[in-house]
């Protein structure tokens, strides 16, 4: 039997949307971007927060997670391109860690894929699926901003 590799990066990082890294782990400092790639830059200089505010649409999502994978499939169907913020599976408590603190002390996301829109945390696959059958989650896409039509 052959074995299938799961961490592969199926986020598309040219074309739809944008794909980047964050980084939020104390212990030790993060290695530097390479050379040419502002929007690493971006977010390391400014953190997930800034980022989450200037950006309609922002999934947070674990490297190569499937769940994460149909979120942004999700949203590339409908006409979406969100900012895709992609964390280490090392750097995934941190990262939550980071963006309870977004949320005002009103909790903040347990697992990732975390999807914020319009600056406000929807929350994970769940969410977003229960949101689209719902018939909630194209209006508040338009209301943020991200469509159109």
């Amino acid at each position: 039997m052959r074995r299938t590799t799961s961490h592969r990066n199926f986020f598309p990082t040219n074309g739809g949307g944008s794909a980047v890294s964050a980084s939020g782990s104390s212990e030790s400092p993060p290695p530097p971007p390479p050379p040419g790639d502002e929007s690493t830059k971006k977010v390391r200089k400014t953190g997930i927060s800034k980022v989450v505010a200037e950006n309609s649409i922002v999934i947070v999502a674990v490297l190569g997670c499937f769940m994460c994978v149909t979120v942004n499939g999700l949203m590339q169907k409908l006409g979406v391109n969100p900012k895709i913020v992609e964390v280490k599976e090392a750097e995934k408590t941190a990262t939550l860690v980071q963006l309870a603190k977004i949320e005002d002390g009103s909790g903040g996301p347990w697992e990732l894929p975390a999807v914020y829109i319009g600056g406000k945390l929807l929350g994970g696959v769940d969410k977003v699926m229960e949101a689209h059958l719902n018939g909630e989650f194209v209006p508040m896409l338009r209301a943020a901003g991200a469509i159109w039509l």
